[in-house]
């Protein structure tokens, strides 16, 4: 049994009293059922539920070990989610190797998946990226991560949890959310499709070099992909590691020009910080197509036959 779990009322506006035995439902919360962003007293009061599949990233299996969310699973997201024939790409894990990690975490196919890590979430967006991009229809992310649960007193435990594996299928997926170089050219100057760059603004206007993914050595070229707008995946996010309000990045994406009827591609150094425009864009704000340029500057910067452009726009 998982220990009651205690939150502060300046957080979630509710108090749990500290009970003896399993872990106590919390009183109604402000997020709905439907909504992809939960609350620490959300989770605390489903993690009895079998339904619930909870998974820590953003850690090493040690770290995991020491302290993790009761009944969380970890996931090496440097390993489990990549592409292994491309070693210097962070590319999307083929639909066999994520049937495989899926069915080890004891995940069904109408099982709720609730994400967190300890890194503003950019790693949980990434996931959620890919749970979305292979069809997985109930995906959330634990608003704030690791810093939220502990902010609210949330119980930690250590160790590893067992369960029951299962036989998880993939049975659609949305190849739409990903897109290629070749796609990516040819959206160049198209007045509806607009390009997002998440990198910190040094790479954006070439004033640094990015590197491949768990390379040593830096990129052929430095800029940015012509057109594309500096929306850097950090300023997504509140001084807590919490989202800002739709209301907020609506805000400051339309000062981009950026709008909801446009086609999105969002795009970084190897598609991981990508992932955060990508879920802002997609699921808080309601844009019907943003696309994810998986290979990012990884790929686009150490070709010959790609254009790039210094400076800021």
């Amino acid at each position: 049994m998982h220990r009651s779990i205690r939150c502060r009322l300046g957080l979630i506006g509710l108090c749990l009293v500290a009970l003896t035995g399993a872990a106590a439902p919390l009183a109604a919360q402000p997020s709905a059922e439907s909504e992809v962003l939960v609350t620490p007293g959300w989770l605390a009061g489903r993690l009895s539920d079998p339904k619930i599949r909870t998974i820590d990233l953003g850690k090493t299996a040690t770290q995991f070990a020491a302290g993790h969310i009761p009944g969380a699973q970890f996931v090496d997201w440097r390993v489990d989610i990549v592409d292994s024939s491309e070693p210097g790409q962070f590319l999307v894990a083929p639909a066999a190797a994520v049937e495989a990690l899926l069915s080890r975490l004891g995940i069904h196919a109408d099982s709720t998946i609730v994400l967190y890590d300890s890194q503003s979430s950019r790693i949980a967006a990434r996931m959620f990226w890919v749970l979305r991009y292979y069809g997985h229809r109930d995906v959330r992310i634990l608003d704030g991560g690791s810093n939220a649960w502990e902010a609210a007193d949330g119980h930690l435990e250590s160790g590893l949890t067992s369960v029951a594996a299962t036989d998880y299928r993939i049975t659609e997926s949305k190849p739409s959310l990903r897109v290629d170089r070749a796609w990516v050219r040819s959206a160049l100057g198209q007045p509806d499709i607009a390009i997002v760059d998440a990198r910190a603004e040094e790479f954006y206007s070439g004033e640094s070099i990015g590197t491949p993914f768990r390379g040593d050595q830096p990129n052929a070229r430095a800029g940015h992909i012509p057109g594309a707008k500096n929306f850097f995946w950090a300023d997504h996010f509140n001084p807590d590691g919490t989202f800002k309000s739709a209301a907020e990045l609506r805000s400051a994406y339309e000062a981009l020009g950026i709008i909801p009827t446009d086609t999105v591609i969002s795009y970084c150094h190897v598609g991981l910080q990508a992932s955060t425009p990508w879920f802002v864009l997609s699921e808080l704000l309601g844009f019907a197509d943003v696309r994810l340029y998986d290979a990012s500057m990884a790929e686009w910067a150490n070709m010959t036959d790609t254009e790039l452009v210094l400076g800021k726009d």
